[in-house]
């Protein structure tokens, strides 16, 4: 992937042998930490997110010319070693180097978006999506914003069209079943 300025970007892995690459609460916590210290650094902006025991999902902005890869090689990386040293192993966490996918229009955006969300509920860790903890969902339905850029909720929702309602709608469409294109 040749990562663009002012580009989105759908970027997600899993674990080596679909083993999980969450194990603690605090495991999760740190990455979220990582991803708000780091994120300016690289000029990257944080559109929506889901964690899970096994894999993850961003939906990620590209501020400037400096480039995703370099900001998930340096968030990665780290989570990697900090992961080892934690539980007492070593050698790589993930199946691959994670994968991309260039936003193109403002449907996938939109539905990216929703899919991310409704992640924790496609795989039954949840009987409501918003009840995740690592989501960004929580963001996009009015909570404390700290993480996530508002971007999307600026550009795409207003008073008339709330986010909430969009995912509502998403939701009862069943779409989250369905891969993304």
């Amino acid at each position: 992937m040749i990562y663009q300025k002012d580009n989105y970007y759908h970027v997600f892995n899993r674990g080596c042998n679909k083993e999980k690459i969450f194990l603690a609460e605090s495991d999760y916590k740190n990455l979220l930490t990582k991803i708000k210290l780091i994120k300016d650094k690289y000029k990257i902006e944080v559109i929506a997110y889901c964690l899970l025991p096994n894999h993850y999902h961003l939906m990620l902005y590209q501020v400037s010319n400096k480039l995703i890869s370099d900001w998930i090689r340096d968030l990665f990386n780290g989570y990697a070693q900090r992961f080892n040293r934690k539980y007492d192993r070593s050698g790589t966490i993930f199946e691959r180097t994670a994968k991309s996918k260039l936003i193109t229009s403002d449907k996938y955006l939109i539905d990216g978006t929703h899919y991310i969300h409704s992640n924790p509920f496609k795989h039954g860790m949840v009987d409501n999506p918003d009840d995740w903890e690592f989501s960004s969902l929580s963001e996009y339905l009015g909570e404390k914003n700290v993480l996530i850029s508002k971007r999307i909720l600026e550009n795409y929702f207003n008073e008339d069209y709330m986010y909430q309602t969009s995912f509502q709608e998403y939701m009862e469409s069943k779409k989250f079943k369905e891969e993304l294109d």
